[in-house]
């Protein structure tokens, strides 16, 4: 065994929130809980949540290693018959100004794949009720998602609702800590990502651990907590001691070390791992430059050399969004600055 020195390490994840998130809510117990507690629209009381199913082609181990696909559910309303519902999955650390443009392009491509998939309409052979739940732990409130009618100049009298979509907006930044409910293994993933959005996960990372006391028996807890101390070490710096001992409190001791030795074991192989995220990011930042190529002639040296300064793959997919987007290079630098 190898014999680790006391210092702190970091692991390299491309997308750890995102990934956290995924994992925790495909377990369809969690996803039902966040429904049932942070819902807040009336038809969400019309759901039989004893019929929901992940449809998701994501799968995430508790190693955080990810198939690429979109979080979704499937359910049908306590009316029975031909009623079903879809419920797209979103989450997001940073406001999108258009959101409403990205969600429809997503319900376009699942109504275009419904025609493919008899198994995806209703009995009487329409498309589906869908839903949008955003999930959002960013530092600045996001009040509402606007819809298109609030994008598009519509002429005196016409309907703002136009291409809108059921959205439910969860927004963490507006919930105090001591105000988190749901299943417990739900409240350790809130409480995780709105103390990583204040900066105050290591001081917090105790509180969070405990949450799970009261399910120490569930025997998903050994999932749970590997991912959580993978997320912590991709996302903080600290010693392995830290995390043992926290740990510890929920698993005995010997497990806890296994645990965070195992994952240790894993860094002297990031090398490879490392390798790959470059290329990864690499290409998305040649699709951002060839789409603002192709849309304004000339790119100005300052927005090239920020796109470059990306090492974030997820906000790099943002920035391509607001390329394909934004009606002009003053618009996208200053998104981009921001």
């Amino acid at each position: 065994m190898r014999v680790f020195p006391k210092v702190t390490v970091r692991i390299e994840l491309a997308h750890p929130h995102d990934l956290i998130v995924r994992y925790f809510l495909m377990d369809i117990e969690l996803f039902r809980s966040l429904l049932e507690h942070y819902g807040g629209m009336g038809v969400i009381r019309l759901i039989d949540f004893g019929s929901l199913r992940c449809e998701s082609p994501t799968t995430i181990d508790d190693h955080l290693q990810e198939v690429i696909g979109d979080l979704r559910f499937s359910a049908k309303f306590k009316a029975g018959g031909y009623s079903k519902v879809f419920f797209f999955f979103e989450h997001q650390s940073k406001k999108v100004k258009r959101f409403c443009i990205r969600c429809l392009r997503k319900l376009l491509e699942f109504y275009e794949g419904c025609e493919a998939d008899p198994n995806a309409m209703t009995d009487d052979g329409k498309y589906p009720y869908v839903f949008v739940i955003v999930l959002y732990h960013g530092e600045i409130p996001w009040n509402e998602l606007l819809q298109m009618g609030d994008w598009v100049s519509l002429p005196p009298g016409a309907d703002r609702h136009f291409l809108s979509f059921p959205a439910i907006l969860i927004d963490l930044s507006r919930i105090r800590c001591e105000e988190l409910k749901g299943h417990p293994a739900l409240v350790a993933l809130l409480d995780t990502l709105q103390s990583a959005s204040l900066g105050k996960l290591p001081e917090n990372f105790d509180r969070i651990v405990g949450h799970f006391e009261e399910i120490k028996t569930d025997p998903r807890i050994y999932g749970w907590l590997n991912s959580l101390t993978r997320y912590f070490l991709a996302v903080t710096k600290t010693g392995k001691e830290v995390i043992t001992e926290t740990i510890s409190k929920i698993l005995n001791k010997q497990e806890a070390e296994k645990m965070v030795m195992s994952t240790l074991e894993e860094l002297f192989v990031q090398g490879e791992i490392k390798g790959e995220i470059k290329g990864e990011i690499k290409g998305r930042i040649f699709v951002i430059l060839k789409i603002l190529n192709k849309r304004f002639e000339k790119v100005p040296e300052s927005i090239l050399r920020s796109i470059n300064s990306y090492t974030d793959p997820i906000a790099l997919d943002s920035l391509a969004e607001l390329a394909l987007d934004c009606e002009t290079l003053a618009e996208f630098e200053r998104e981009l600055v921001h």
